[in-house]
C-alpha cells in the first residue's frame, strides 16, 4: 500500500481535535493516543475509569480496535507507548505486565514516559503501532521504528522520515506551533517529503490552558490533507524552556 490512509472506527472513541484516530502508512498502522474512558452513546459524557488497571485495559482495547480497522492485529503490535502521570508511573511495572498480558507477548518496542497530565485528568494515555505488511517481521519492523522519539534531529529509516525533538521559538503556544510546523515542512521538503506526508505526532506541551492555540494552528496547517494520528500530553519536564516539543513520523517522498 502506497501513501497514507486515515482510519476511523465506531468501536473506538472518535477523534477530538484536528487529528486522525489512526493512519496506515508504509506497512504500519499508527494509532492515536487514548485515555482509559469507556465509550458512551453520543451526547452522554464519559469519564475515565476509576483505577489505573481499568484505564490501561480500556486504552488497549481501543488501540486493538483501531489496529483491526486498519488491517493490523493484536498479535502484530511492534510498539506500545505508555504516557503515565505520577500515580500510573508509580505502577509502571504493573502497566508493562498488563500490556504483555493483553497482547500475549512483549512487544519489541515499549516507550514509557512519565508526564504531568492527560486529557480529563486520567492516569495515562496509550498508543501503539501495529504491522499490516504480512511480509514484514516484527524484528525488522522494530529496527525501522527504533529511532522514533529518541534524541533530536532528522532520521531516515525504512519508508519513513523521523523528526525528533522538534521545538521552535515563539511568544506563545500558537506562535511556537506555527514556527515548528513551518520548520518541519522545510526539513521534510529538503528530504523530498512534506508536511502532508505526516502520519504520527507525539506532542508534549507545558500546559492545557493554551492548548486551543495548538489545535487551531494544526487545524489551519493540516486543512488541505488528512491530519496525522497524534498523542498530546502535558509534560513541562519534557518541554523544558519551550512550550512545545514534538516527535513526528512522515512518509518519505518515494512512499507518499
Amino acid at each position: 500500500m502506497s501513501g497514507k490512509v486515515r482510519i476511523e472506527t465506531k468501536k473506538a472513541p472518535p477523534s477530538h481535535g484536528y487529528r486522525s484516530n489512526a493512519m496506515v502508512a508504509g506497512g504500519f498502522i499508527f494509532t492515536a493516543g487514548h485515555i482509559g474512558a469507556p465509550m458512551r452513546p453520543p451526547g452522554e459524557p464519559s469519564q475515565p475509569a476509576e483505577t489505573v488497571s481499568e484505564q490501561v485495559e480500556l486504552c488497549l482495547e481501543h488501540m486493538e480496535q483501531l489496529a483491526l480497522a486498519g488491517g493490523g492485529s493484536k498479535g502484530r503490535f511492534v510498539e506500545v507507548a505508555a504516557l503515565l502521570t505520577p500515580d500510573a508511573f508509580a505502577q509502571q511495572e504493573k502497566v508493562r505486565q498488563q500490556i504483555d498480558d493483553f497482547l500475549g507477548y512483549t512487544p519489541p518496542l515499549v516507550y514509557v514516559q512519565d508526564i504531568k497530565d492527560v486529557a480529563m485528568h486520567a492516569f495515562l494515555e496509550i498508543d501503539g503501532v501495529s504491522v499490516v505488511d504480512p511480509e514484514l517481521s516484527l524484528d525488522h519492523a522494530a529496527e525501522i521504528l527504533r529511532p522514533f522519539a529518541h534524541g533530536k534531529g532528522v532520521v531516515r529509516s525504512g519508508p519513513f522520515i523521523f523528526l525528533n525533538g522538534m521545538t521552535a521559538p515563539g511568544a506563545n503556544l500558537g506562535e511556537q506551533t506555527h514556527n515548528l510546523l513551518n520548520e518541519a515542512h522545510r526539513l521534510l521538503s529538503e528530504a523530498g517529503s512534506g508536511l502532508s506526508n505526516l502520519v504520527k505526532m507525539l506532542v508534549f506541551t507545558r500546559e492545557y490552558d493554551t492548548y486551543p492555540q495548538f489545535n487551531e494552528e494544526t487545524k489551519r496547517q493540516f486543512a488541505a490533507f488528512e491530519p496525522p494520528a497524534r498523542s498530546v500530553v502535558i509534560a513541562p519536564e519534557v518541554t523544558g524552556e519551550s512550550r512545545l516539543l514534538i516527535h513526528m513520523v512522515a512518509l518519505s517522498g518515494e512512499e507518499a
